[in-house]
């Protein structure tokens, strides 16, 4: 019986990791401390951006290498979303299609830039207030 525990337990670590492996872990949507940026083993930064109540992200412009991840972390009470692309002049989102965290009322949401440019993003049930960011890789 002890052998059949352990042999799941090793089954459930290595499914796990396949999933990390595969970039599954690129998007999560879990809770986060406050640290500014962490370097993981392989080189590449993660770099924090808190959406905050105030409407704001913060820092609204980043410049990071590519390879880096951004972290977007709810930090208040009120709920967002960090959705990539562009606001139209009439103040509407525009979808790239990069990446969308959808409604989050806590919690983080990541994504690894894999090549190099400028990449707009915003909060579509805030636009309105001006929250609006940008992501610049080189």
């Amino acid at each position: 019986m002890k052998k059949v525990v352990i042999i799941l337990n090793i089954v459930v670590l290595l499914v796990i990791f396949s999933f990390y492996g595969c970039g599954i872990a690129d998007q999560t949507n879990s809770g986060s401390g406050s640290d500014s940026s962490t370097t993981p083993s392989s080189g590449a930064t993660t770099h924090i951006v808190e959406m905050t109540g105030n409407y704001e992200f913060v820092p609204s412009s980043l410049t990071i290498k590519q390879g880096d991840s951004v972290k977007w972390v709810v930090s208040g009470i009120k709920a967002h979303e960090v959705a990539s692309g562009t606001v139209s002049e009439e103040g509407k989102g525009i979808p790239d299609g990069l990446w969308d965290s959808g409604k989050m009322a806590s919690g983080s949401f990541a994504y690894t830039f894999n090549s190099t440019g400028t990449f707009p993003y915003y909060c579509n049930m805030h636009i309105d207030q001006g929250m609006i960011g940008a992501i610049t890789v080189e």
